[in-house]
């Protein structure tokens, strides 16, 4: 059965780079708020008209921010999600540097200068000038953009077409290789030739390095402590961590972190997207094209699927992307291969509202997303869990969750499927452990099990860091 889509046909507002958005809920942007939580956005569709054309984004302080490079102007514009306006924009060093960002800081790479930056995403200024820790050609780089570091650089030794790359591990603080390393698989890597990618999960505890073809290998780097442990694909491609780090997307849909399939309809390709939520994923399906080769895109969608169990939601406006100028347009120079639909397409439903660059590459559109009134509206069965999960405890202190649960069924039951000894739910809604001082594991694992009527069943699985007082 098809679902309805979910469009909005409100007029849409033009605005120029500095404007500020009505209908955003909160105080003005100050610097001691530079990574805190999102706020819904209550205002109407808007098309925000960018000052030159873009050639990356990224994403930043856990999400709020968005980076957009425009290489050819040598600038970078700071947009705040909160506020739904630039907020700031940055000087480059050249038209080629490559960016990464984590939760409090961002870096700047110009290999041809063999320079490395860092600034801060309170102040907006720079903090840190050094040589870059490589001698090459930088390919890709990468960071968690809710973590403090490490961050990932791909490099070519020399600029020849056939010159080897290679893989670093960057230490935000001081810009050098993290030391004493150890690697568990051979690391093998393609040539200068190929275009390369490097995606992160939100913490940095995962890293997809991939390039663009088909039938090159691909690494996932799993990060424990000093160990990296590298799983790698001939056939998975393009390798996307979801923000908890619990599942990749690939070319063929969702994996675990050792690369098995963890999906529900293996062998099915499409263009896979990861949201700001690990509680979803979107499936871009590939165009289908007449004997004229025109695109059937003018009323294309993505399909909102539930990580866990796999459940087809809602499906997503996509039609202001223009996809009919696809990937198959990336042998022009206009369609760079790193600003990829990953980087296009971003849903953020904790503040309602979706984020599209469209490949003219001159303007952002945002899109309200009520997700759950869209669901209430059209009588769709739903059940998921909104609420994100801490990352890590302390020994000797107590961790409180509070759990939230959304449901298109009044009655559902929580339980707790597995936990360390001594954590407990409180009445279904929070999670509460008083962490042992002598606790020996470094980390342990947490199931949380939703049930509602009508067989509908829904499961939050996360890590739990336990870190010394």
């Amino acid at each position: 059965m098809r679902l309805p889509v979910i469009f909005l046909t409100l007029t849409i507002m033009i605005l120029s780079g500095s404007s500020a958005v009505p209908g955003v809920k909160g105080e003005a942007w100050a610097a001691e708020d530079a990574v805190s939580q999102f706020q819904k956005y209550t205002g109407q569709p808007q098309e925000l008209k960018l000052p030159a054309k873009v050639s990356d984004v990224v994403l930043a302080g856990g999400g709020r921010y968005l980076l957009i490079q425009m290489g050819a102007a040598k600038q970078l514009a700071v947009f705040d999600v909160n506020q739904a306006k630039i907020i700031k924009t940055l000087p480059l060093l050249s038209d080629k540097v490559k960016i990464a960002a984590g939760a409090e800081k961002f870096i700047v790479i110009d290999s041809d200068q063999h320079i490395i930056e860092r600034w801060s995403l309170t102040t907006f200024e720079r903090e840190k000038v050094s040589q870059t820790p490589f001698s090459g050609i930088l390919k890709a780089v990468g960071m968690g953009y809710a973590s403090q570091g490490p961050f990932v650089v791909r490099f070519a030794e020399e600029e020849d077409y056939d010159a080897k790359t290679g893989c670093l591990l960057v230490d935000l603080e001081t810009l050098a290789p993290v030391p004493n390393l150890t690697f568990r698989q051979r690391m093998g890597f393609p040539r200068n030739r190929e275009t390369m990618r490097i995606r992160a999960s939100a913490g940095g505890e995962l890293f997809g390095i991939s390039t663009v073809r088909r039938d090159r290998e691909s690494h996932l780097w799993v990060l424990d402590g000093k160990k990296v442990n590298n799983y790698r694909s001939y056939n998975l491609e393009f390798i996307r961590p979801l923000p908890d780090a619990s599942y990749v997307l690939t070319r063929y849909g969702l994996f675990t972190r050792e690369l098995f399939y963890r999906g529900n309809e293996r062998g099915k390709e499409a263009q896979y997207v990861a949201t700001l939520h690990p509680a979803f994923y979107l499936e871009v399906p590939y165009f289908s094209r007449d004997k004229t080769g025109t695109s059937s895109g003018s009323d294309y969608f993505g399909i909102l699927y539930l990580t866990e169990t796999g459940q087809r939601i809602a499906n997503l406006p996509l039609s202001p992307l223009n996809l009919e100028q696809d990937e198959s347009k990336y042998g022009e120079p206009e369609f760079a291969p790193e600003f990829s639909l990953d980087k296009r397409l971003i849903y953020i439903p904790q503040a309602d509202l979706l984020l599209t660059f469209p490949y003219t590459n001159d303007r952002m559109l945002m899109t309200p997303i009520q997700l759950q009134a869209e669901l209430k509206k059209r009588g769709t069965d739903y059940l998921f869990i909104s609420s994100l999960p801490p990352s890590h405890c302390q020994k000797g202190k107590t961790l409180e969750y509070s759990l939230q649960v959304e449901s298109s069924s009044s009655q559902f039951e929580v339980e707790l499927s597995a936990a360390p000894e001594g954590m407990k739910l409180i009445d279904s809604k929070k999670l509460r452990w008083e962490v042992p001082e002598s606790f020996d594991d470094d980390e342990v694992f947490v199931v949380i099990t939703v049930k509602a009527k009508g067989d509908q069943t829904e499961f939050q699985t996360f890590r739990l860091e336990v870190q010394d007082r």
